[in-house]
């Protein structure tokens, strides 16, 4: 089951280097309550694969861990990784737990984020959260996720961020920037309904309810909605040559920012059919303006009521934040991971340019956060050879004495918890994402590099 924290997608293949032609149409919605239940199998699925499955008990090598500088090197030198990827189908909390058990071999348990890009070309663009823990109440989880609280691991480790081909943020960086800052940002959201006279519950969300409406004013935010103008005669415009940064809603919520920090908010109420007539697709689940002057899109006008709200009304349906601004975290600490499939080469080039994609993330987000909070993407101490050196002979070769979990048929007990080798030749990248990655329930087509690139 895939993780569903997310700006999930499915694109065609898209071609460097421009970035053109956003794409907004929406497919294979997802049902509310089937986002839950997915969330909630995805949580205890990646939870029993926390353990091992870096080294196969076949004596396989499955992913060898060494260091460039500050990126985390996973190598599936001879593929053995990738075939079972193919293996185990969709079971994405085997995926995830075979990068978190490879990292954790051979680097301290030292943060709360790991953030994976890819050297090999997928060539179609999915980025995702994947959470794992979660200690905040008061911002919504619990509106679209019951029992939102879990953390029972003994992990510092709060959620992975996939952040696909790194040539992509190399290619249109301002979009990289929007991208990170949404799958970060849905560590806390967005989630939150609304206790208002006149409005659902849900009425502030737009896409998988899981981001802001489209007819919600947000200084551009990665979290979607747009920038609205008020023209005075009962229209409003969308103004999507602004800037792109967090709104103190997003702030309040990533705690950030206390309670009397949060202004005036606006919701446009508008009519289904003034919508469609101005280019609206999807209602409140479409494209940001923001996103559509990446293939050419022009700002929307249409007619709207506005109607204002307060934090209070927020907190009217989720209680307040806890912990509060003053108690919750301002430091965090991730690790960027580097998959190297054996068909891909991984030079001085590249590891300048992947250096490059995790400075520039890093950056821009505490600037989008207003420096509230630091943001610290370097490695601390770890084990692990350096990228270019013979990987350590225990990863090579024999069983990890550490891992108990093959049987002799080479099956593993439970499923996929150790990465025990499996028969078949590995595939490509393009195999990887349509087996690993592909079955994003919420899937959606956004922005692109000459053809789709979503966020």
């Amino acid at each position: 089951m895939i993780a569903l924290l997310l700006s999930s997608a499915l694109a065609a293949p898209h071609a460097a280097p421009a970035a053109t032609a956003l794409d907004s149409t929406v497919a294979l919605p997802v049902p509310r309550m089937d986002v839950s239940t997915a969330f909630r199998t995805f949580a205890e699925d990646a939870a029993s694969h926390r353990e091992p499955v870096a080294l196969a008990g076949t004596g396989a090598r499955f992913l060898d861990v060494y260091r460039a500088g500050d990126l985390a090197i996973l190598h599936d030198a001879d593929g053995e990784w990738f075939a079972e990827v193919i293996a185990q189908g969709l079971n994405t909390g085997w995926i995830l737990g075979s990068l978190e058990g490879a990292f954790y071999k051979k680097f301290e348990d030292d943060y709360q984020y790991l953030t994976v890009l890819m050297v090999g070309d997928l060539g179609f663009f999915v980025a995702f959260y994947a959470p794992m823990a979660n200690d905040v109440t008061g911002i919504g989880y619990d509106s679209i996720y019951p029992g939102q609280v879990f953390d029972t691991s003994t992990t510092q480790l709060d959620g992975f961020i996939f952040m696909n081909y790194y040539g992509l943020w190399t290619e249109s960086p301002e979009v990289g920037r929007y991208v990170f800052g949404q799958e970060f940002m849905h560590r806390w959201g967005s989630f939150v309904n609304i206790e208002r006279d006149g409005l659902e519950p849900d009425a502030l969300l737009g896409r998988d309810t899981a981001h802001w409406s489209y007819y919600l004013s947000t200084p551009n935010s990665p979290m979607e909605g747009n920038t609205w103008l008020d023209n005075g005669d009962g229209t409003w415009t969308t103004q999507n040559d602004g800037a792109s940064t967090y709104s103190d809603l997003d702030l309040y919520l990533m705690g950030f920012v206390g309670p009397e920090e949060v202004g005036p908010q606006t919701l446009l109420l508008v009519d289904e059919a003034d919508a469609v007539a101005a280019g609206v697709e999807s209602g409140s689940s479409s494209t940001p303006s923001y996103l559509a002057r990446y293939s050419g899109g022009s700002n929307i006008t249409l007619p709207a009521t506005p109607l204002p709200f307060t934090l209070d009304d927020v907190i009217a349906a989720e209680g307040e934040r806890v912990p509060s601004v003053e108690d919750s975290p301002k430091e965090f600490r991730m690790a960027f991971l580097v998959l190297v499939l054996s068909e891909d080469t991984l030079g001085d080039t590249e590891l300048a340019a992947i250096d490059e994609v995790r400075r520039t993330f890093e950056a821009d987000w505490e600037e989008d956060v207003g420096f509230r909070a630091d943001l610290d993407t370097t490695l601390g101490s770890s084990t692990a050879p350096t990228w270019g050196e013979p990987p350590d002979p225990v990863d090579t070769g024999g069983v990890d004495t550490s891992i108990d979990c093959c049987k002799d048929d080479g099956a593993s007990e439970p499923p996929g918890a150790c990465g025990c080798a499996s028969g078949g030749s590995p595939a490509g990248g393009l195999v990887l994402a349509a087996m690993a990655l592909v079955g994003l329930a919420g899937a959606r087509r956004l922005p692109n590099y000459n053809a789709e690139v979503r966020s």
